[in-house]
């Protein structure tokens, strides 16, 4: 209850989701920590690997918090 929003920012770092993802920025997270509100983004994290025959391919190993596999998988394709 009396530590400031930069020292909680030490230890709590922002939320974990389930999914995982990468947040962009700290503002929101310190928005949400000095308010109760506050807008996070939060995007895929991906790798590229090496195929057969000099190819590559796109891996998708973390999406944002509630975004639609299959909707995903739709748009892509």
């Amino acid at each position: 209850p009396e530590a400031s929003v930069a020292e909680l920012m030490e230890f709590i770092k922002g939320p974990d989701f389930p999914t995982a993802g990468l947040i962009l920025g700290t503002q929101g997270i310190r928005d949400a920590y000095h308010t109760g509100r506050g807008s996070i983004k939060v995007r895929a994290r991906a790798k590229i690997e090496p195929m057969n025959g000099n190819r590559q391919r796109i891996v998708i190993t973390e999406i944002p918090y509630q975004v639609n596999k299959a909707r995903l998988v739709e748009r892509i394709a």
